[in-house]
């Protein structure tokens, strides 16, 4: 897209019953006033997202929290208001308090907000990372689920870890297994994002990786708004067992060469029963997925290819193209997981993948493979998604052990070049596919990781050789009249941010600003009736994951 093209355009009105909480219940079939109302979904729809419950509690803290504490920048720049601004664009972060379960509390909020039969509950995931606790051992959406349990006590519930993306992720698993029908008409699906950085204290005191963040807590609810039927044929191609040994990564990595033999593995999924940080920060699989490409590139990793950044990202998206995530279910054995696995197949967004079942009793690894199945996009509601891991780059976020404690570290830097670079191949084949460039988007929601990352990334995304003056100019209008921006005002709420945006701008919540020079927020009645909304999240693994709306 030439950076001259991008312009403002007016669509049509979305029907704005899609977002006010009384009449989205009336079009869902939910008991409201004693009656029974029928849901009119959308046309051609799937799924789609229906309400939110959110924790709006906490307290605002400005940049003074880190000053005078010994810390620095890289270049032993002294943090101050102004040094944190200028580098990352927060000016304030909202704490929770220590003794609070926030993802408890926006659970309740869904459930006391909106009249959600919890008897239709099918599908629970908690999308997190550290969580409230960097020691609890999981499913860390046990919690939360212990509201409704009696309600949905056959709901399938799991954690999904997979960096920031794990809430867009979770959308992506709720879409497949609403495509391939597992999902059936009038199913809800509850994602609880819930992130208390803070309170679990992921990040020694003097790391500046403090500073990026805030806490947060949100749920969504979902409707599969049909009776979908795959056909085509699913086939196990092979299956390993072994006990779990102290180079497990390796073990399950070699499975895969062994069952993977003549097919491109589209994604591996492991049910990561371990229990622990250090095996979900960065996700396993995206461990496991980067060993399994050196086992089968040797000469790549005796050159050094995944060493070099530029290389080794080029490498993954020319002969990897594939995602990795972890989830953690509540479930006893593998059984949920292949389903999972299985669905991907049958909705025709992949031809092979691999489950992993992950606990220290022992491994089991299994190789799906689905033929015939055709990718069914729907027209309305969640229409599309994509998610890749680049493996190679897993320690730029990653868990680690000191004196027996566990803590965060970022490599900022990488963080930064996977976010920015990797932005154009990724989107553009999600655009692609759906006939749509980014001027075709009403809404482009992006992951608030550090502000300066969203210009660059829109530069990357529109430079097409054009006049660099004109790009940036171009850049500075889509920001402000395109995008909803909060990190200024809440930190980096990580798997948050994707649900707390949209949810802000329905409400009114989000307002106009300026952040490290850029004009912000300045277009929010017009948003507030998008139609076509692209969801864009990057993080640890690295993942990148998006879906695509159209209401």
């Amino acid at each position: 897209m030439a950076a001259t093209s991008v312009f403002w355009h007016r669509k049509s009105v979305v029907d704005r019953s899609l977002f006010s909480p009384i009449l989205c219940h009336e079009r869902l079939g939910l008991e409201l006033g004693g009656q029974e109302r029928q849901y009119k979904v959308l046309k051609d729809s799937v799924l789609e997202i229906f309400a939110h419950g959110a924790w709006n509690g906490g307290t605002v803290q400005d940049n003074s929290l880190y000053e005078n504490k010994g810390m620095f920048f890289k270049g032993d720049i002294p943090v101050d208001d102004q040094s944190i601004q200028s580098r990352i664009g927060v000016k304030t972060r909202v704490v929770a308090p220590e003794d609070e379960r926030i993802g408890v509390t926006a659970m309740s909020a869904l459930l006391e907000e909106n009249p959600i039969d919890p008897s239709k509950i099918k599908l629970v995931i908690g999308a997190t990372n550290v969580g409230e606790d960097k020691y609890d051992p999981g499913p860390l959406i046990r919690t939360p689920y212990e509201l409704i349990r009696n309600a949905c006590p056959n709901a399938m519930v799991l954690d999904l870890y997979a960096g920031c993306p794990g809430f867009n992720v979770s959308i992506e698993v709720a879409f497949v297994l609403s495509v391939s029908g597992l999902l059936r008409a009038g199913d809800i699906t509850v994602i609880v994002g819930a992130e208390n950085i803070h309170r679990a204290k992921a990040f020694k005191p003097l790391d500046t990786s403090n500073i990026i963040f805030g806490d947060d807590s949100l749920a969504t609810a979902l409707q599969t708004t049909t009776d979908s039927k795959a056909t085509g044929r699913y086939s196990c191609e092979g299956r390993e067992s072994f006990p779990f040994g102290s180079d497990f990564m390796t073990d399950i990595a070699q499975a895969l060469v062994r069952l993977g033999e003549g097919y491109h593995i589209d994604g591996i999924i492991v049910d990561n029963q371990l229990g622990e940080l250090l095996h979900r920060v960065p996700a396993t699989a995206a461990r496991v997925q980067h060993r399994f490409v050196e086992l089968l590139y040797p000469e790549e990793q005796s050159r050094g290819t995944f060493s070099r950044f530029g290389e080794a990202l080029a490498f993954y998206e020319r002969k990897v193209n594939s995602f990795a995530f972890d989830i953690m279910t509540l479930s006893i054995g593998p059984g949920l997981l292949e389903t999972i696995a299985k669905a991907y197949l049958e909705s025709g967004k992949c031809g092979v993948v691999a489950s992993v079942f992950l606990s220290h009793e022992g491994v089991e690894v299994a190789l799906h493979r689905g033929e015939g199945f055709a990718q069914r996009k729907p027209s309305h509601g969640i229409v599309d998604t994509h998610t890749r891991t680049h493996g190679c780059f897993a320690d730029y976020i990653h868990a680690f052990s000191d004196n027996g404690e566990i803590f965060g570290d970022m490599n900022g830097k990488g963080v930064f070049l996977y976010a920015t670079r990797g932005a154009k191949p990724h989107l553009a084949e999600l655009l692609t596919r759906n006939s749509l460039s980014l001027d075709d988007l009403d809404l482009l929601i992006e992951h608030q990781a550090n502000f300066a990352m969203i210009p660059m990334t829109l530069e990357r995304l529109m430079d097409n050789g054009g006049d660099r003056r004109d790009i940036k100019q171009a850049v500075r209008g889509y920001l402000a009249n395109r995008m909803i921006t909060n990190i200024h005002r809440r930190g980096n709420c990580s798997v948050v941010s994707m649900q707390r945006l949209p949810y802000d701008l329905q409400r009114g919540a989000l307002e106009e600003d300026m952040v490290q020079g850029y004009p912000v927020n300045k277009n929010l009645e017009k948003l507030k009736s998008s139609k076509i909304i692209l969801s864009d999240s990057v993080g640890a693994g690295m993942n990148r994951s998006s879906f695509l709306q159209r209401l």
